[in-house]
């Protein structure tokens, strides 16, 4: 009978000790998914890059919308649409010619597309899937940045956003070189948020 008493406060102690690393790991997991704080976050959506098929579909992190990237005819058209989860409604934000790589912020507010447009050039815009409003990374990063000028009107000239670096801030690269005599190459990297802050983070000879 006195083991029997006993028991009780063993498995108590244990389905405590169980609660206890329940709840920590949920506040860990709500630390990393936290979209407001200043630091990388873990887990951040990685850049897909298309075309890959016929339809792509990339879902927001939180389900709320889905992307389609269009490609049929063997890629003849290239087109891009945003479709809300709730609705099954679709808006259309662009056509492209070549090559590009999306990927959505971890709290799923905007996302960001790389556009190949040319050999010559690489774009990057940023997308707000609620309003359709398009910001050019270009004109932000020139803002920020008036020497970039030089490096963004270069024969060849390549800005992409690398990655998310949290829900308000990205890592962009501006790469290419020049058509003269010798040929310069340049090499940037710079952090900017979607409030329109740049810091570059450096310059590397290429």
């Amino acid at each position: 009978m006195a083991s029997d008493r006993q028991n009780p406060p063993s498995i108590s102690h244990l389905a405590f000790r169980r609660q206890i690393s329940a709840v920590r790991a949920a506040c860990g997991k709500a630390a990393r998914a936290d979209p407001s704080g200043g630091r990388r976050v873990t887990g951040v959506p990685t850049a897909t890059t298309l075309p890959r098929g016929t339809v792509s579909r990339i879902p927001s992190p939180d389900g709320e919308w889905t992307l389609i990237f269009e490609c049929p005819n063997d890629c003849r058209e290239r087109k891009l649409w945003i479709e809300k989860h709730a609705s099954r409604t679709r808006k259309f934000v662009n056509e492209y010619e070549r090559s590009l790589s999306i990927a959505w912020a971890p709290d799923s507010r905007l996302f960001f597309v790389n556009d190949a447009s040319g050999s010559t050039e690489t774009l990057c815009y940023l997308y707000d899937p609620a309003t359709s409003k398009e910001t050019n990374m270009a004109k932000v990063v020139l803002a920020g940045d008036p020497s970039a000028a030089q490096f963004l009107n270069a024969g060849h000239s390549y800005l992409e956003a690398k990655r998310w670096l949290n829900s308000r801030e990205l890592l962009l690269t501006l790469k290419g070189h020049n058509d003269g005599t010798p040929s310069r190459g340049f090499n940037l990297k710079y952090r900017v948020s979607v409030s329109g802050r740049v810091q570059k983070a450096s310059q590397l000879p290429d």
